[in-house]
């Protein structure tokens, strides 16, 4: 049964004055290696995903300012749920990137 991921990319605005830019894509094993990616899109959207079956966790990547790297928050998929939740406006996202936490989540979780 495929594992369904809701996702809230909140409305935010880029140094440019523009709809932020969010790109998502899967990590796979514990180890978080990038997997496929799944969303591609500008601004505030609600969208839903069915995780491949060994995806440990999404890379949530976002640009605060187009033209230099993005910033981007690794965020766990809790082993054995059918549904997973995501808010962006509820992550940490004001830490220079790139900073993943993915190990020690899928840790807690496990």
């Amino acid at each position: 049964m495929a594992r369904t991921v809701w996702i809230r990319w909140h409305g935010a605005v880029s140094d440019f004055g523009l709809a932020m830019p969010w790109f998502g894509s899967w990590l796979i094993g514990a180890e978080g290696r990038e997997g496929d990616w799944f969303h591609s899109a500008r601004g505030a959207a609600e969208t839903e995903h069915d995780a491949p079956p060994d995806a440990t966790g999404a890379r949530l990547r976002f640009w605060p300012s187009e033209g230099l790297d993005p910033e981007y928050v690794d965020v766990a998929l809790p082993a054995g749920l059918e549904s997973h939740r995501i808010d962006t406006a509820e992550l940490e996202l004001d830490r220079p990137g790139p900073h993943s936490r993915l190990a020690e989540r899928v840790a807690e979780i496990r």
